[in-house]
């Protein structure tokens, strides 16, 4: 069984595609190998690389703290499991709790959503351009609340809010 992990400042990374790399490990916890993250560049091909580096190592679970609903599909479609983790926890601890079934994802529409993706009409700026479906949305975004910008540094204690990034809920 391998296990990759995409790492960032030797934890797991916050978001799967933006990790500085991925280490595969086999089932006894071993590190087998650490790439670069083929998908930094952000484009299509960059994270198409990403993927076949995965397939490629045989890969049986990913785990991710936070993933696209594009690329979570696209593991799942492959028959790569994907399970949650956390990046305040060891990578010892992440590799003891990957085979734990509770935390799979299992779906893709668990993964974030792409409005980037959505509103640039798909792959590449063309509908499909990149052979990915396009799905329509009806996203109403609200604004973020006043008086707030990213030079403002939060009120302590209060949580910050990306209300702008999010489809809000009917």
């Amino acid at each position: 069984m391998i296990i990759a992990l995409p790492i960032s400042c030797g934890r797991l990374a916050s978001h799967f595609t933006k990790a500085q790399q991925v280490s595969f490990y086999d089932e006894n916890h071993q590190l087998l190998l650490s790439i670069p993250n083929p998908a930094l560049g952000g484009n299509c091909q960059d994270k198409k690389a990403l993927l076949d580096a995965i397939r490629s190592q045989k890969t049986d679970i990913v785990v991710v703290q936070h993933i696209g609903e594009r690329m979570l599909g696209k593991l799942l479609d492959a028959g790569i499991s994907v399970s949650r983790g956390d990046n305040q926890l060891s990578i010892v601890a992440l590799l003891a709790q990957s085979r734990d079934v509770n935390l799979r994802l299992t779906a893709a529409s668990q993964g974030r959503a792409s409005l980037k993706h959505l509103a640039k009409g798909g792959c590449c700026g063309t509908k499909g351009g990149c052979g990915c479906s396009v799905k329509t949305t009806n996203a109403k975004l609200r604004p973020a609340a006043m008086g707030l910008s990213c030079f403002t540094p939060p009120i302590s204690g209060s949580p910050i809010q990306y209300s702008g990034f999010r489809q809000l809920q009917k």
